[in-house]
């Protein structure tokens, strides 16, 4: 059977200079989904580089400063370096005249190597056999509308290795231009959420908002279904680390990490 087609009404979109997003951006606690700040802040950047050829995006770090609303937003993107191999921009997206979160990405133009890796060609994993992630009751009912976890089709599997990973297809495009490299960065977002429910016990916290986001690839994904395998470390002084490994069905492809924010029980 084919894979159903994203809904090509995207995500965000753009009316002179204001972003908009439709309401499956939402997180969890109001405001914008950070990994929806991701696609939005990083992917307008990877869409501007195809645009001047500038190469493949190959990291990119995203602060999340505020919480973001999904309308009114205005964004600003400048250049740090843009010559020879490497580029670097940076993308700070503004609401209500605040600076709400700022991201940087790097780019690099491609040469060939002899005796190195090109395109991979078996593929090793079909996450569309894998058993669809149940979201626990206590998410639903704490959630009720629409979200980020809704624009996702989430499957739950144990790679042959013993780790357990979460594999994602988006149901809808973020933008209406293909955005890769922001697509993965999205998903590992959600890195942390999977540490505590793949725990099956929560933290002694009230909370755990990540205060950034970092992403790199070795390569393009290829295809729609992008896998994460995550695990954290958490600490009594409040603070949470959760670093994931980022796969394509063609295998690993890089990692993500980010900075937890504990909040203390009240």
């Amino acid at each position: 059977m084919n894979a159903p087609s994203p809904d090509l009404n995207s995500v965000f979109r753009r009316d002179g200079e204001v972003w908009n997003a439709h309401p499956q951006a939402q997180g969890p606690f109001g405001g914008m989904h950070g990994g929806a700040a991701a696609a939005l802040a990083v992917g307008e950047m990877e869409i501007m580089a195809a645009a001047r050829g500038l190469g493949g995006l190959v990291s990119a770090q995203l602060y999340l400063l505020r919480p973001m609303p999904r309308d009114g937003l205005t964004s600003k993107v400048s250049a740090v370096r843009e010559g020879g191999r490497v580029a670097v921009f940076e993308n700070e997206i503004y609401a209500g005249g605040k600076l709400q979160a700022k991201a940087s990405a790097c780019f690099q133009q491609p040469v060939e190597i002899d005796g190195l890796p090109g395109r991979p060609e078996t593929r090793l994993f079909e996450p569309a056999a894998f058993p669809a992630w149940e979201r626990p009751a206590s998410f639903k009912s704490a959630n009720p509308g629409p979200g980020f976890l809704d624009l996702c089709d989430i499957r739950d599997t144990v790679h042959a290795d013993g780790t357990r990973a979460k594999w994602f297809r988006l149901k809808r495009v973020f933008h209406e231009t293909p955005t890769p490299f922001s697509n993965a960065m999205a998903v590992a977002d959600v890195s942390t959420l999977f540490t505590v429910t793949d725990a099956g016990t929560r933290p002694n916290a009230a909370g755990w908002p990540n205060a950034d986001l970092s992403l790199h690839l070795s390569r393009d994904p290829i295809g729609e279904w992008i896998g994460v395998a995550q695990r954290g470390d958490w600490r009594g002084d409040g603070r949470g680390m959760t670093e994931s490994e980022i796969f394509d069905v063609y295998g690993r492809i890089g990692r993500s990490c980010q900075s937890a924010v504990l909040l203390a029980l009240t």
